[in-house]
């Protein structure tokens, strides 16, 4: 399986016998159940191929049989894993590199890497110390802002979001 821009969720979600549709009953982006993902059909293509991703990592971890606890914070904090793997496998670093490297600005970043902001805000905030180390060596020079910089702005995103 290639990751990155050249993914392609639904086709993985095929692969793997998970139905995906739309539907008007769905809360929020999406969810995954009994092999069906359901997406809002509000979503734009770039908000359903990242729900979609998301929602694979919850059929493969088998979420919809072992499920949430219903304990908060312990569900949240599943669900910034998941939603964190299936940022690894939309952004790649070399994509990440190429990305940084056109643009300094997080939307346009997305945009490029064919991802919605929340989306990059995450893979950004999990970016290994290797990876960290290697875009940022890349990069060094040819980006009017700094990775530190970009993953700072990141982390406030993600906290804004949260907080609303």
């Amino acid at each position: 399986m290639e990751w990155g821009r050249v993914y392609e969720p639904s086709k993985h979600a095929l692969a793997l016998g998970v139905q995906v549709v739309e539907s008007d009953s769905v809360r929020g982006w999406g969810d995954y159940r009994g092999g069906r993902i359901r997406l809002n059909p509000i979503l734009n293509q770039v908000e359903a191929r990242c729900t979609v991703a998301h929602e694979i990592v919850h059929h493969e971890r088998r979420d919809d049989v072992l499920g949430y606890c219903g304990v908060g914070w312990f569900d949240s904090r599943l669900e910034r894993r998941v939603h964190a793997i299936a940022a690894r496998r939309l952004i790649i670093v070399p994509e990440l590199v190429d990305a940084v490297r056109w643009s300094d600005d997080a939307d346009e970043i997305a945009e490029q890497l064919v991802v919605d902001p929340r989306t990059l805000y995450v893979r950004l905030g999990d970016l290994s110390v290797l990876e960290h180390r290697e875009v940022g060596k890349r990069t060094r020079g040819q980006s009017a802002r700094s990775l530190g910089d970009l993953r700072r702005y990141a982390a406030r995103q993600l906290r804004r979001r949260a907080a609303s």
